[in-house]
C-alpha cells in the first residue's frame, strides 16, 4: 500500500465526482432512513394537514437556504463546507466551533447508521440480530446487530479510501434504485387512499393548539432535510462546472420536499391517521392496514434499508472531510489531514470516523438517541453562518460574480439567515418547556461537548500557532503549505 502524502506536500483531493453524482450524495442523504422512523411521530403532532404543510413551508426555506450554499461552495469549493465558511466570517474561532458543531453531527450521524442498519435489517428477515449481549442506556445490544453493523462499515471505510468517484458511483446507482422504488410505493399508496381517512388534517400538539402541533413539526424540518450539506464538504473534489451542481442541489431539496410532502398524505390516507402513531413503522406498516399487501410493505422496508446504505455512506463521505479539514489546517491532529498518494482520498480522516462508528455498534441506539435531538439546533446554527458568509462575500471589494448566482441575492440570504436561526430557537425551547423543571438532556448534550470543544481548544493552541493565518487560509480553500 501507497504511503500517505503529507499535509506539507500537498494535501489536495482528486476532482472525480460528477454534478449528477453529487445530487444522489444529497438526496441520498436527505431521503435516508429517518422518514421510516419518525412519520408517525411527526403526523401524531401535527396531523397529516398540518404536517404536510410543515414540510413544506420548511422545505421553502431549506430551500432559500440551499441557494446559498450552492452559491458559497462555487466561491469556496473545499473539503470542509461550513467550517471553511465560517474560517470567513470569524476567523480560526469560529472556523474550530463550527467543526466541532460538524464532527459531532457527523459522528452521531454515522454512529446511527451503523446501528441502524440491524434493525433495519430485522424488520426484512426477522430474527438476524441474534441473541441479545447485554443492555445498556435502555437498549438491547444484541450480537447479530453488531456484526452486521461491523460488516458495513468495514465496507463503506473500504470503499471511501478506495476514493470518491468510486463511492459517488455506488450512490449514483443506488439513489437511481430508491427513486424508482419510492414512485412504485407511492403511486401504490395513491391509488389505494381514503381521502376521509386524513380528517380531521390537523391535530393539537403542544399547546392544545392545531399551532402548536404545526411549530412542533416544523421545528423537526432541519433534521430532515439537513442532509443536503453534506455536497459542500465534497465540492472540492467535484468535476463539474458549480453553476450545474449548484442546480443540481437546489433539485435535490425540492425533489426531497416534494417527497415528504406525498408521503405524509399518502400514507396517512391508507389508513386513519391517528393509528399511525399506535404503529412501531407506519411507512410500512399502513401497506399492511390499507392494501392488504405485505409485498409492498417490504417494498417499503428495501427501500428504507437502501436508504440507511445511501445516507451512511453520504455521512461517511461528509464527515471524513471535515475531520480532514480541521487536520490540514492545523486546527485538529495534523495527522487526520492527510492524503493518500496513490487514492487521493483522506484516508486517515475515514478511519477515524469508521472506528468511531465500530466503537458506537457495542453501546446500542441508546447512546446516540440524546445526540438526535440536537441535530436541528445544530443544522440551523450551520445554515445561519453560510447564509452570513454570502452576504460577506458578496460585500467584498472587487467581488467577482460566482459560477452560481443565488436568486435574489443578499434579500434571499439575509431572509434564509433569519430562517435558520428561528430554526434553532424552535428546536432548543421545545425541549426546554417540555422537560419541566430540569434541564433537558438535548442542552445537557450541547452544553457537553461545547465544554469538550473549549478544553480542545485551549490545548492545542500552540499547535494552532505552528503556520501563519495566510497559510492556514490556504488549506482550508484546498491548498497546501508552501504550495
Amino acid at each position: 500500500m501507497s504511503a500517505p502524502a503529507s499535509v506539507g506536500g500537498g494535501a489536495r483531493l482528486a476532482h472525480s465526482i460528477d454534478s449528477a453524482q453529487l445530487f444522489t450524495v444529497a438526496f441520498g442523504c436527505v431521503v435516508g432512513v429517518a422518514w421510516m422512523i419518525v412519520l408517525g411521530d411527526i403526523v401524531a403532532l401535527a396531523g397529516p394537514g398540518g404536517a404536510a404543510l410543515a414540510m413544506g413551508v420548511g422545505g421553502v426555506a431549506i430551500l432559500l437556504v440551499a441557494f446559498c450554499y450552492a452559491e458559497v461552495a462555487a466561491v469556496r469549493p473545499a473539503a470542509g463546507g461550513e467550517l471553511v465558511y465560517a474560517y470567513d466570517l470569524g476567523g480560526p474561532g469560529a472556523c474550530f466551533a463550527v467543526g466541532w458543531i460538524l464532527v459531532l453531527l457527523y459522528l452521531a450521524a454515522c454512529a446511527f447508521e451503523a446501528i441502524s442498519i440491524g434493525a433495519v435489517t430485522d424488520l426484512l428477515f426477522p430474527g438476524v440480530v441474534g441473541p441479545r449481549l447485554y443492555r445498556f442506556l435502555s437498549q438491547d445490544v444484541r450480537l447479530g446487530a453488531v456484526l452486521i453493523g461491523f460488516a458495513g462499515v468495514l465496507g463503506f471505510w473500504g470503499l471511501n479510501a478506495a476514493g470518491a468517484g468510486m463511492t459517488a458511483r455506488a450512490q449514483q446507482w443506488v439513489t437511481y434504485v430508491r427513486i424508482l422504488l419510492m414512485v412504485v410505493f407511492l403511486g401504490a399508496a395513491l391509488a389505494y387512499a381514503k381521502p376521509a381517512n386524513l380528517l380531521p388534517p390537523f391535530s393539537h400538539g403542544p399547546g392544545g393548539t392545531a399551532a402548536g402541533g404545526f411549530l412542533a413539526a416544523l421545528a423537526t424540518a432541519p433534521f430532515w432535510f439537513g442532509g443536503f450539506t453534506t455536497f459542500a464538504t465534497a465540492s472540492e473534489e467535484t468535476a463539474s462546472s458549480m453553476r450545474i451542481v449548484g442546480r443540481a442541489i437546489v433539485v435535490s431539496v425540492i425533489a426531497a420536499a416534494v417527497f415528504y410532502v406525498v408521503l405524509i398524505l399518502a400514507v396517512s390516507a391508507l389508513a386513519p391517521w391517528r393509528s399511525l402513531s399506535r404503529m412501531q413503522l407506519p411507512a410500512a406498516q399502513a401497506f399492511e392496514v390499507g392494501m392488504g399487501s405485505p409485498t409492498m410493505a417490504k417494498v417499503v422496508l428495501v427501500t428504507a434499508l437502501l436508504g440507511n446504505l445511501t445516507a451512511w455512506n453520504a455521512l461517511l463521505l461528509a464527515g471524513s472531510r471535515v475531520v480532514f479539514a480541521l487536520g490540514r489546517a492545523r486546527l485538529g491532529p495534523t495527522a487526520l489531514g492527510e492524503v493518500h498518494r496513490r487514492f487521493k482520498t483522506p484516508a486517515a480522516a475515514i478511519a477515524a470516523v469508521s472506528l468511531v462508528s465500530i466503537a458506537a455498534l457495542f453501546l446500542g441506539r441508546g447512546f446516540i438517541l440524546p445526540l438526535v435531538n440536537v441535530a436541528s439546533a445544530c443544522f440551523g446554527v450551520l445554515y445561519a453562518v453560510t447564509c452570513l458568509t454570502l452576504i460577506k462575500l458578496r460585500r467584498e471589494p472587487g467581488a467577482r460574480p460566482a459560477a452560481y448566482a443565488a436568486p435574489g441575492g443578499v434579500v434571499t440570504a439575509w431572509i434564509a439567515a433569519i430562517a435558520s436561526l428561528a430554526m434553532v430557537c424552535v428546536a432548543l425551547i421545545g425541549p426546554w418547556l417540555a422537560a419541566g423543571p430540569k434541564p433537558p438532556s438535548e442542552w445537557l448534550t450541547l452544553g457537553g461537548w461545547i465544554a469538550l470543544g473549549v478544553l480542545i481548544w485551549t490545548v492545542t493552541g500552540r499547535s494552532r500557532a505552528s503556520i501563519p493565518q495566510a497559510e492556514r487560509a490556504a488549506l482550508l480553500r484546498g491548498g497546501a503549505l508552501g504550495g
